[in-house]
């Protein structure tokens, strides 16, 4: 019988000593919900900014999502740091629901780019005083 092992257990097992990255094995996970109220004037290329969280967290985008509202006839984005807007892209928020990042990796925050954002890609008949709720889930070594 064969015995096979995760990234962590076999960290384990080459080290001796269980020193692995703390934030998988220890870490804490954190949740940020930010509400969003649309002015019901974005258009496409408008900024939200979300929140700033730590650097060297890990943004976990497969526990991630967003509630929200009816936003208008068209009203998506895509999730982002100032840098990088291509985190989760095609959020499409024209109709109530649960929407997930359809994203399922770990995206380790670099120094610099801790402000998660949202950038507008496509934007009609927004919908005045639609909330958005952003709800962002993250591994920090503390």
């Amino acid at each position: 019988m064969a015995t096979f092992k995760s990234d962590l257990a076999t960290g384990q097992t080459a080290k001796g000593d269980n020193r692995i990255d703390g934030r998988l094995l220890a870490g804490k996970v954190r949740q940020s919900n930010a509400t969003v109220t649309l002015a019901g004037t974005e258009v496409a290329d408008d900024v939200i900014e979300l929140v700033t969280i730590p650097s060297d967290a890990l943004l976990d985008l497969s526990q991630s999502f967003v509630v929200a509202e009816d936003a208008g006839t068209s009203f998506t984005c895509k999730l982002g740091t100032p840098s990088s807007d291509a985190l989760a892209t095609g959020l499409d928020f024209s109709s109530a629901g649960v929407v997930q990042m359809g994203v399922n990796t770990l995206y380790t925050v670099p120094a610099g780019e801790e402000k998660i954002i949202l950038t507008v890609t496509a934007a009609s008949g927004v919908t005045a005083d639609a909330k958005l709720r952003v709800c962002l889930s993250f591994i920090d070594r503390n």
